[in-house]
């Protein structure tokens, strides 16, 4: 009734049970490489949102800044 590929079995008879391979895919080779450029993509999940990252910069940076300043500051003193 159909042709061999189309349906990708073959005809009654015999032992060989192996199916013919189409030609064509049912993708567009556009979506396919799309497809695959996703895949290989790494996400890293969003553990803290955009502003409190920016706010916790600045945070470790003016403790760094007291820091510096507790550390120098007998060096400090001595220059006033």
């Amino acid at each position: 009734m159909y042709p061999e590929s189309s349906t990708n079995h073959t005809r009654q008879g015999g032992n060989n049970h192996r199916p013919v391979q189409s030609p064509r895919t049912i993708f567009r080779e556009e979506a396919r490489q799309h497809y695959i450029q996703n895949q290989e993509k790494v996400e890293l999940p969003e553990v803290v949102s955009p502003r409190s990252f920016i706010a916790l910069w600045i945070v470790a940076l003016l403790l760094m800044g007291a820091g510096l300043i507790i550390a120098f500051w007998p060096l400090i003193s001595q220059s006033w």
